[in-house]
C-alpha cells in the first residue's frame, strides 16, 4: 500500500506536464497560423501602396465550395492607400497559405477631407 502513494505523484507530474504542453502548443499554433497568413498578405500587397489597417480572423471559417467540398479558410482584409485612392480588399486564405478567394474595393478619397467625427453618446 505504502508503494501505492509513492508512485502516485510520479504517474501524476506526466500527466499534468503533457496536459499544460498540449494547452500551450494548441494555444500558440492556432494563434501564430492566423498571423502568418496576414503577414503573408501584407507582404504581397507592399507593392500596391500604404497599408493602413489590416485584420484577419483568429479562428478558421468553413466555406462550402461548388462540388460540395468543405474549405477551412481564414478571412481577413486590407486597407491600401495610394495617391488618392483607397483600396480595400478582403480575403480568404487556406491555413497552407494557398489565397482562396479575392475581392477589391476602391473608393476615392477627396484631398481636403474632413475627419469623421466621433458619435456622442451622452444624452444633452
Amino acid at each position: 500500500m505504502s508503494n501505492l502513494k509513492t508512485f502516485r505523484p510520479v504517474w501524476l507530474t506526466p500527466v499534468i506536464i503533457a496536459g499544460t504542453s498540449a494547452l500551450i502548443y494548441h494555444r500558440l499554433y492556432y494563434h501564430t497560423i492566423p498571423n502568418r497568413l496576414l503577414a503573408v498578405m501584407k507582404a504581397g500587397f507592399v507593392s500596391l501602396g500604404t497599408i493602413e489597417n489590416s485584420w484577419i480572423n483568429m479562428y478558421p471559417t468553413t466555406i462550402k465550395t461548388a462540388a460540395d467540398q468543405h474549405v477551412r479558410v481564414y478571412t481577413g482584409g486590407l486597407t491600401i492607400h495610394n495617391n488618392q485612392t483607397r483600396q480595400q480588399f478582403e480575403f480568404a486564405v487556406q491555413p497552407d497559405g494557398t489565397l482562396w478567394q479575392l475581392s477589391r474595393h476602391v473608393r476615392a478619397t477627396a484631398k481636403n477631407a474632413q475627419p469623421i467625427r466621433k458619435f456622442d453618446h451622452r444624452l444633452r
